[in-house]
């Protein structure tokens, strides 16, 4: 390639290597993310916009806008079993350059729709965008990148994600909800063009006998003159783990696999039982219903949004270095208490003639300290702990159900939300959350095994024993 070429002149290749070709593979992914992101958290500030008669599409009802959460955990679900054989065929490379479409038609659709049909058609693809970036893009960074580029910069994706929720709730606050699509369809425009310079997965290229394509790509990524010694343990461990692959009557008969499906569904329960895909979607509307008067319930989403952002940039490096289940533990018991004063707050204010309004800022201050312990644990660590928890033989076949049970769970914990809020007073509502939170404290210190610093023998090792 021409630009390879002019790139090479300027940095040669060299024994060592460098990181510059993964790092901005990694970054081009995560432009994906950025669009993931800003689709995913569109409902926060667009459902108080639409069940008012203020919007383009005219007024919804809240019990139609619970759709706009579940459609996309649905699609995401129908659409894996077609990516999951898709990539097989084609390869990553290929179904990342895809997951753009169906992101840019989602945000177009956004713009041009006249009901809310065409919304609604909108989020179905939103959700095959979802699929493919939770999925494939995540393991193709893992493919191409070294553990120590992994280890910097592997988060970026989760950050981006991140990033896209504070940038659609930012622009929707200034300005309408045409405009801020047309804005955030660069992202998918802007993915569609770069996508094509990245190298294809080496991992994938050696698995389907190309060894000459795959020792290529691998010396495009680490911009190296001889990558034969990584080359020759990618192929063994790629026949070893062919020789050792379980099947799916593995993960429920072996009681090691059986007890680490179950750790990790236990873990995803707890996650969105901590309400964080539900305040989410529902952040700006929440605020709304609270009456606060201090700050704005747009500015209140965007602080919500921003903090998302920057714990997860400050939390994430760090997360994996401590105790799995002390962290856990602690952001279960931290989450807790925030949601609790929450409960205390809004049950003073429904329930008695007290006068709140001089303290008016407590939800919000609260909901910035419930983000933060949720990203020191609930939030990062039970992904990682996916990684950590299956067994080399079985661990796609787990990642695989638990990614369609993650899906199941986003779809029903919003539409819970959703009838706690029609039905029932807002501190009823967090305290659904409240007690939920105060099971996973117990969960964590109780029933997680501690994984950190242990190879990932000794963690099998551990969970064959019975207690």
């Amino acid at each position: 390639m021409m630009i390879e070429t002019v790139v090479e002149k300027l940095i040669p290749r060299s024994a060592k290597g460098r990181d510059f070709v993964q790092i901005s593979s990694i970054f081009v992914v995560s432009i994906g993310a950025f669009s993931a992101g800003a689709l995913f958290a569109w409902p926060s500030p667009t459902i108080p916009l639409l069940i008012r008669n203020t919007s383009y599409i005219g007024q919804i009802s809240i019990e139609e806008a619970s759709y706009l959460s579940i459609l996309p955990a649905a699609s995401m679900i129908a659409s894996s079993f077609l990516i999951a054989s898709a990539t097989k065929y084609i390869g990553r490379k290929p179904i990342i350059w895809f997951m753009a479409i169906p992101q840019a038609l989602s945000w177009i659709l956004i713009a041009e729709a006249k009901s809310i049909t065409a919304i609604y058609i909108a989020r179905v693809l939103n959700g095959i965008g979802e699929g493919i970036l939770f999925s494939i893009a995540m393991a193709y960074v893992g493919e191409i990148s070294t553990p120590a580029v992994r280890g910097t910069w592997g988060n970026m994706i989760t950050c981006s994600v991140a990033l896209g929720q504070l940038s659609i709730a930012a622009v929707i606050a200034s300005m309408d909800i045409v405009t801020a699509a047309y804005i955030h369809l660069f992202a998918p425009l802007l993915q569609i063009l770069l996508v094509p310079f990245l190298p294809e997965s080496p991992h994938y290229l050696m698995k389907k006998g190309e060894r000459e394509n795959a020792k290529i790509a691998l010396m495009r990524l680490r911009w190296k003159t001889d990558v034969d010694c990584e080359l020759s343990a990618m192929s063994e461990s790629i026949e070893r783990q062919r020789s050792e692959a379980g099947s799916f009557k593995d993960l429920f008969w072996i009681p090691a696999n059986r007890r680490a499906l179950l750790l990790v569904l236990s873990l995803r329960t707890f996650q969105q039982l901590s309400g964080i895909t539900a305040f989410v979607i529902y952040a700006q509307y929440i605020f709304e219903l609270s009456g606060a008067r201090s700050v704005s319930d747009e500015v209140s989403t965007i602080i919500v949004f921003a903090s998302l952002f920057l714990f997860l940039l400050v939390c994430l490096p760090v997360a994996g270095k401590y105790s799995r289940r002390l962290l856990l533990t602690a952001s279960s018991t931290g989450c807790t208490i925030c949601l609790l004063i929450n409960v205390v707050y809004f049950c003073i204010q429904e329930e008695t003639e007290v006068d709140v309004s001089d303290i008016s800022w407590i939800p919000l201050l609260v909901m910035v300290g419930y983000i933060a312990f949720l990203s020191i644990g609930l939030l990062p660590l039970p992904v990682l702990m996916i990684g950590e928890l299956f067994a080399l033989s079985i661990k796609n076949h787990g990642m695989f159900v638990s990614t369609v049970y993650l899906a199941l769970i986003m779809i029903a914990f919003p539409k819970i939300l959703q009838l706690l809020l029609s039905n029932f007073s807002l501190y009823v509502t967090f305290l659904f959350f409240t007690v939920s939170c105060f099971f996973s404290t117990i969960f964590c210190w109780f029933c997680v095994p501690e994984t950190k610093g242990k190879t990932l023998e000794e963690i099998q090792q551990l969970l064959s024993k019975t207690r």
